[in-house]
């Protein structure tokens, strides 16, 4: 009778050890699936701040649209922004993928400055999921 009890000890010892592991591995893949998602939403980010640099690069180096005298219509991405007549210039992108970048061109007597902030989401719109990664320009 005592090896019986013994045996179903182990039995229900064993089971609770093979329960904890694989919950422990449960939790280290979730998380893991949280974290590509960030890394997803994050290279979205990053890649509408380059196209709003890259925008803002053409129009000013190759069409000279950022006159500080006279404003001109740019076409990126199928938006369409009236820059240039000032120092300073701001305009948003809205791509197809539902991102957007926040563009600001700044000409100095020495230097112009070209900001642009990139978020996983549409302009205008705010989320909990909200990623916006930004780079910065100057020549």
């Amino acid at each position: 009778m005592k090896k019986r009890g013994v045996t179903l000890l182990l039995a229900v010892f064993i089971s609770a050890l093979a329960l904890s592991i694989g919950l422990g591995i449960f939790t280290i893949i979730f998380g893991e699936l949280g974290i590509s998602g960030t890394f997803k939403e994050s290279l979205e980010a990053l890649y509408a701040a380059d196209s709003g640099v890259e925008c803002a690069l053409f129009w000013d180096i190759k069409q000279q649209a950022f006159s500080t005298s006279t404003s001109h219509n740019i076409n990126c991405a199928g938006n369409t922004a009236t820059v240039g007549g000032s120092t300073l210039s701001i305009f948003d992108l809205n791509f197809s993928n539902s991102s957007c970048a926040h563009v600001r061109l700044q000409k100095t007597d020495s230097e112009t400055i070209i900001t642009s902030l990139g978020e996983n989401i549409a302009c205008g719109l705010t989320g909990p999921r909200t990623v916006q990664r930004g780079l910065e320009v100057k020549y």
